[in-house]
């Protein structure tokens, strides 16, 4: 053979990876092969390969570089097709080889992750590679936006690689995310283990390992092309707007209805102030009285925060919310609450399990970010619910208000008793008393035009006229700077 000849065999016999007959067993199982996944995630002909001959059958994992939408990313996946996609030393190399460009240029970094695990011939050095696997990850977060789809297998150090992602995407019956295997669970418990119960797709969405599960991996393919859409390349560049003409000047006459009625749905807010199909929900299994959700309005990637249900904050929903926040602040996405809460849920349980400190890091990781943030009280906002969703003195740069927003310095009822306590008395039935003089001054103890007045909500808005106010906020807040002290980080974790 001629040298042109040579160079096609070796091309050919890497792009095999395990051979003929492992790419049909992958089929049987429904997977897509390594080399399949990336050519469905990224642009049609813009895949560039990256150390292909790195070990003739590839190491186990294919790397390199395309475009999604015409904007570069980095990706490496997986080839299960090579001794089950096992962790080797020169696959550390290759990974960290893409990871360095990454950082080098700015560009996301995509994970398909579908591996048994390390490959224990290799010996104690495949820690090593392992570590620089872990460290040079760890140290593009807030740099890039990294994300992790899980198409297999993805047990020990390779869970701990998906987890640290920024989303984290797991396929459904083909993921299996957990830091112990299925089978080494059932030694250690001497029983029978529902993986359904601990590790697939759904079961990982709801304990927060995983942010988004898919049906099948062309959807959670289509899910990542949708977020990096949504994402600066890096932390220095401002998320892309758009030209298309999203008509702001249309009222959503719904929003003006449903407040008339005093029946407000958060969830219908956000999708009439959303771009239409835009709204992608992150953890939506996992702590689900708090929906976090990256939308589009008027173009403009915005990380919104809202009560999904019932009205409380408890210590699940504050971490879900702190990690969301640190998400938007590390790429320069905006950032709008949707307030109705009743503040802190009253627990005995959720004080055991450090309620305080969890709400002390949801309100710092607010008050430590340095992109724009609106608040949008539409119903209840009192006390401590206030203080963390909607202060302007604390950490927002605007706060609106509907009219039908009800804000004050703790609960009105107890406001008002506290208040009118003569008053009260002075019926023959206490209890008939409390009745009355709560409703003679409920409507002023929370009136938002006495919140407007005093500069704490600084405008009242109608609900027809949300996305236009709130968009015109948001695009007026985006040059905005603040003076930062000199600190190399805060103490409060999140």
């Amino acid at each position: 053979m001629n040298k042109l000849e040579v160079f096609d065999s070796l091309k050919d016999t890497a792009h095999l990876g395990g051979g003929n007959e492992k790419i049909e067993m992958q089929h049987n199982l429904n997977k897509l092969t390594a080399r399949e996944r990336i050519l469905t995630l990224l642009d049609e002909g813009s895949f560039v390969e990256v150390g292909a001959l790195m070990s003739r059958n590839g190491a186990g994992v294919i790397t390199g570089h395309g475009t999604i939408d015409g904007r570069l990313v980095f990706v490496y996946s997986h080839d299960y097709t090579v001794e089950g996609g096992t962790f080797t030393k020169t696959m550390g190399n290759k990974i960290v080889n893409i990871l360095d460009k990454a950082a080098k240029v700015g560009a996301p970094v995509i994970q398909v992750i579908d591996s048994i695990g390390g490959k224990v011939t290799e010996g104690v050095e495949l820690l090593a590679s392992y570590g620089q696997v872990l460290g040079k990850y760890g140290k593009l977060s807030g740099v890039v936006p990294r994300i992790a789809v899980v198409c297999g297998p993805c047990n020990g150090l390779m869970s701990i690689l998906a987890t640290m992602s920024d989303v984290t995407v797991a396929v459904n019956e083909i993921s299996d995310l957990s830091v112990s295997s299925l089978a080494k669970l059932i030694s250690e418990e001497r029983t029978y283990v529902d993986e359904s119960m601990l590790s697939d797709a759904k079961s990982s969405n709801k304990n927060g390992n995983a942010h988004i599960n898919a049906a099948t991996e062309e959807e959670a393919f289509e899910v990542v092309r949708k977020i990096v859409s949504y994402m600066p390349s890096n932390n220095l560049e401002l998320p892309l707007g758009s030209d298309e003409d999203y008509s702001l000047n249309v009222a959503k006459e719904n929003l003006d209805a449903m407040s008339e009625n005093d029946k407000c749905s958060l969830d219908e807010i956000l999708v009439s102030i959303a771009d239409e199909n835009s709204v992608i929900e992150i953890n939506n299994e996992f702590a689900t009285n708090f929906k976090t959700a990256l939308v589009k309005i008027n173009g403009l990637t915005v990380g919104v925060i809202l009560n999904a249900g019932n009205k409380e904050i408890d210590n699940e929903g504050a971490k879900k919310a702190s990690a969301f926040v640190r998400l938007c602040d590390s790429f320069n996405i905006s950032i709008l609450t949707l307030v109705d809460t009743k503040g802190a849920t009253v627990s005995v349980e959720e004080e055991k399990n450090g309620l305080a400190k969890n709400l002390g890091r949801f309100m710092y990781s607010l008050v430590d970010t340095n992109v724009p943030k609106v608040a949008l009280i539409i119903g209840e906002a009192c006390g401590l619910g206030y203080e963390i969703l909607a202060s302007k003195d604390a950490a927002f740069d605007v706060t609106m208000a509907w009219p039908t927003a009800k804000v004050c310095l703790t609960s009105p009822e107890a406001y008002i008793k506290g208040l009118h306590r003569s008053e009260i008395f002075e019926n023959e039935d206490p209890r008939e008393g409390e009745k009355e003089v709560v409703a003679k001054y409920y409507e002023e103890v929370t009136s938002p035009y006495a919140a407007a007045e005093c500069g704490m909500i600084d405008d009242v808005i109608r609900p027809s006229e949300s996305k236009q106010r709130v968009f015109a906020v948001l695009d007026m807040l985006q040059s905005k700077r603040e003076v930062k002290y000199p600190k190399a980080h805060g103490t409060t974790l999140v």
